[in-house]
């Protein structure tokens, strides 16, 4: 004769456990901190980038080089933003994106606050690349970081100004340097990021 089968369905406690065990342990507890965070590390990346391009003739005449030269800095910064980013998703998946953001949000603040006191070409491309991979991490890194731990019913309003903030920095970009560079100096270009990414 063969053995009868018998299902048992789990409980609605068994359920809940079960979901809770298979959640991240650090789940956001203040979400509004963690979109911040998350808007304010993606706006960056693009307000510096922009903030580079318009302040590229104020930086090849601090430095004293040439049309041709002063083009490889902005391409210094771009190309190594671009080239991380693949690195960037494995390092976080490793030793996972918060200790990864840290370290590189630390770097480039280091950078932002050194780069306007740098007078030689090849030190100033060095340091660009420097930033450039730092700051690559924060565009894949925050939000990996959003979908990880901020409650689901806050993500699409992450995801939204994650988007607006992004695209915001590159319009807010020559007026903060147009105004930069009448009332302060050009410096500011880079020290604006050095000062908001502790943030």
């Amino acid at each position: 004769m063969a053995a009868s089968s018998v299902t048992v369905r789990p409980s609605a406690l068994d359920i809940a456990r079960a979901t809770s065990a298979a959640m991240p342990s650090e789940v956001s507890t203040w979400p509004l901190v963690g979109i911040l965070g998350v808007v304010i590390g993606a706006g960056l990346v693009t307000l510096t980038g922009r903030m580079l391009t318009l302040g590229l003739a104020d930086l090849k005449g601090h430095v004293g080089i040439s049309f041709d030269d002063g083009a490889w800095l902005d391409s210094a910064y771009n190309a190594s933003l671009m080239f991380i980013g693949p690195f960037t998703v494995y390092l976080g998946g490793l030793l996972g994106p918060r200790r990864i953001l840290l370290f590189a949000a630390s770097i480039f603040a280091l950078t932002c606050s050194f780069l306007p006191l740098v007078h030689s070409y090849s030190l100033l491309v060095v340091v660009l690349i420097i930033a450039g991979l730092t700051s690559g991490t924060f565009y894949p890194l925050t939000l990996t970081f959003a979908l990880r731990n901020i409650p689901l019913r806050y993500l699409p309003f992450t995801i939204a100004l994650y988007a607006i903030l992004v695209d915001g920095a590159v319009n807010i970009a020559p007026s903060l340097y147009g105004w930069y560079r009448d009332h302060l100096s050009w410096q500011w270009m880079f020290w604006n990021s050095a000062v908001i990414t502790p943030l």
